[in-house]
C-alpha cells in the first residue's frame, strides 16, 4: 500500500511539473506573440504617420500649382469687371487666377501672316492704354495660339503651327512696345500652337476662336 502510494505520488508530481512546464512554455508564447503584434502595431502606425505627412504634402504642393506663383498676381472680381466694361468686344476672362484678354485673329493677323493689320491698330491701343494705366507693374505674357489645322500655304516659312503662334504673338508684342508704348523688359512671349484650345470640335466656329492672341497680366515685374 505505502509502494502503491509512494508511485501515486511521484506519478502526479510528474504530471504536475510537466503541466507547470506547459504552462511556462504557453506564458512565453503568449508573450513572444503580444510583442510580435506590438511590434507590427508599432511598424502600422509609423507607415500609417508617413503615409499621413506624405498625403499633407502631396495636398500643399497641388494648391501651390493651382494658384499662381505670386498670390497678388490673382486678379479681383473688381479687376476682371474694369477690363470687361473696358474691353467689352473682346474675350477677357479669369484664366488660371489671371486676366486674359483674348483676342481672334481676324481681327490682328490676315490668313498665313504674321504682320499686324491696320485695322488691329485701335484695339490694340486700347488694350495697351488699359495695361499701362491699369497694371503698369506686372509683367506682360503674350500668347500666340492656332487650330489644329496643318500648315499649307505658307509651309516653307513657318515649321509648325507652334512656331506660327510664336511669331504672331511677337508681332503684338512689338507692337504693343512700338506703339503703345509698354516697357519692353515686362513683355514674356509664348507660342503654344494648337495645344492650349479654347474651344473643343472641328467647326468652323471653333476653329476661329482658336486663332487668336491672349494677352495675359502676370505678376508683379521683379518679384521671384
Amino acid at each position: 500500500m505505502r509502494r502503491l502510494l509512494s508511485l501515486s505520488c511521484c506519478v502526479y508530481l510528474l504530471v504536475a511539473g510537466g503541466c507547470a512546464t506547459r504552462y511556462q512554455d504557453l506564458l512565453r508564447d503568449r508573450d513572444a506573440e503580444i510583442r510580435d503584434l506590438e511590434a507590427k502595431l508599432a511598424g502600422a502606425r509609423a507607415e500609417s504617420e508617413d503615409l499621413r505627412r506624405q498625403k499633407e504634402e502631396a495636398e500643399r504642393r497641388a494648391s501651390e500649382v493651382a494658384r499662381p506663383a505670386d498670390a497678388s498676381a490673382s486678379a479681383t472680381d473688381a479687376q476682371l469687371s474694369r477690363v470687361q466694361d473696358a474691353l467689352p468686344d473682346l474675350d477677357v476672362r479669369r484664366k488660371f487666377g489671371r486676366i486674359s484678354i483674348g483676342i481672334e485673329n481676324t481681327i490682328t493677323f490676315d490668313s498665313g501672316r504674321t504682320d499686324i493689320k491696320s485695322g488691329a491698330s485701335s484695339v490694340l491701343r486700347r488694350v495697351a492704354d488699359l495695361l499701362r494705366s491699369e497694371f503698369s507693374d506686372r509683367r506682360i505674357y503674350i500668347e500666340g495660339h492656332t487650330d489644329t489645322d496643318p500648315i499649307r500655304k505658307t509651309r516653307g516659312q513657318f515649321r509648325s503651327n507652334r512656331h506660327l503662334s510664336m511669331e504672331r504673338a511677337d508681332s503684338v508684342a512689338r507692337w504693343l512696345v512700338d506703339e503703345g508704348k509698354l516697357p519692353e523688359s515686362r513683355i514674356a512671349v509664348v507660342g503654344y500652337g494648337e495645344y492650349d484650345p479654347r474651344a473643343s470640335g472641328a467647326s468652323d466656329s471653333s476653329k476661329a476662336k482658336n486663332r487668336r492672341v491672349e494677352i495675359v497680366v502676370g505678376e508683379p515685374f521683379g518679384s521671384q
